[in-house]
């Protein structure tokens, strides 16, 4: 689609193949104001795994199983880890030197919505689907990976992209009448469907690419040394989306982020909830 091109100026084409109107000479005419998406315009590919590692300094469990976690999820494609220190294990004598509210909230959620009543770590969540604790190896991480991927079962489809200032959804899921959109931009609401869609948080996740490995003072671990891949530092929530096409202005240009931050763009169905897409901005 040529108004996508033209937003995004992506290096490869999104994955949608709607049609466009062309003239008598083959020439695209436009944009086709009336267009709808429906599922004639995607295509399937693989989409990006979003990993979630909650990890803790003071964690005995961590430093041999942390390495293994993060080569078992990078040394594919189409996955991209996130690292949460969290405050779990404060109380034995370290301070984990990355840990707060961010990553014990947002731990404590999925926990939470999974009507569980332990935390534990390392656990690796994939997707906001389904957990593991890492410690099994490779075969394991790959096991819960491709489990995530085909548990998630959407009436519909949806792709996500991202260029230096905006947010792009485009989904042939129609817009409720009734539904809200937390942005200025505007969408037209289409048909109520049959199956309402839920209500999605459009998130932006911040983090430091690469890793940070920090030497562990005290505690159980005194003198190990435990990796932090992609350390996240923010979480911020951007918008809502529930069905249609919607562009969103992200908080700040991609551009202006200090040098090693990256960021990654998801759908998440509420705290705790599946994340149905995502893609790095």
């Amino acid at each position: 689609m040529s108004f996508l091109r033209r937003l995004f100026r992506r290096k490869k084409p999104a994955p949608l193949v709607c049609s466009v109107k062309l003239d008598d000479h083959g020439n695209p005419v436009g944009d086709d104001p009336n267009h709808v998406h429906t599922g004639a315009c995607f295509v399937d590919f693989e989409p990006l795994a979003l990993v979630e590692v909650f990890q803790s300094q003071g964690c005995v469990s961590c430093p041999p199983a942390v390495p293994g976690i993060q080569k078992a999820v990078t040394e594919k494609p189409n996955r991209l880890l996130l690292t949460y220190n969290v405050t779990l294990f404060d109380h034995l004598g370290w301070k984990d030197t990355l840990a707060g509210p961010m990553g014990d909230q947002r731990q404590r959620a999925y926990i939470k919505k999974w009507g569980r009543n332990t935390l534990f770590t390392p656990q690796v969540v994939v997707n906001g689907l389904i957990d593991t604790s890492g410690t099994k190896g490779a075969d394991d991480i790959d096991e819960t990976i491709g489990h995530a991927r085909t548990s998630l079962r959407l009436p519909f489809h949806v792709y996500l992209d991202a260029n230096d200032t905006e947010v792009r959804i485009d989904s042939d899921a129609p817009v409720p009448h009734s539904a809200q959109v937390e942005t200025g931009d505007k969408t037209t609401p289409g048909p109520t469907p049959a199956v309402p869609v839920p209500i999605y948080d459009i998130l932006v996740a911040t983090y430091r690419a690469g890793d940070q490995t920090v030497k562990i003072g005290k505690g159980p671990n005194k003198g190990k040394k435990l990796p932090h891949l992609n350390a996240v530092s923010s979480v911020a929530k951007i918008g809502q989306w529930q069905g249609g096409d919607l562009t969103v202005a992200l908080p700040a240009p991609k551009s202006s982020f200090s040098r090693g931050i990256e960021a990654v763009v998801f759908l998440q169905e509420g705290a705790g909830g599946p994340i149905i897409a995502a893609a790095k901005i």
